[in-house]
């Protein structure tokens, strides 16, 4: 996402991918940490890019989110990747 300040100078705005699935990562007992933030980033970016790959989810992580979300089967999936961190 891109803002515009007073200054006219472009600002990003990262968000990293854990953020959205925050939810799934305390259903998984999984804490963020330092150290364990490029992992969760790897196994929510590789699960996401399979599924959507097999046409089961977007690849849009907005709407990848939802449906995995919305899917009982896709949110077991991806919790049991996660709690390999817990």
């Amino acid at each position: 996402m891109f803002i515009m300040n007073s200054q006219q100078k472009i600002i990003v705005i990262q968000m990293t991918c854990w953020k959205m699935f925050d939810k799934l990562l305390k259903e998984a007992g999984v804490t963020m940490t330092a150290k364990n933030e490029e992992k969760i980033e790897e196994i929510i970016h590789r699960y996401i890019g399979e599924q959507a790959s097999y046409g089961r989810c977007s690849a849009d992580w907005r709407k990848a989110r939802k449906e995995v979300q919305g899917n009982e089967e896709m949110r077991r999936e991806l919790i049991e990747k996660l709690r390999t961190l817990a």
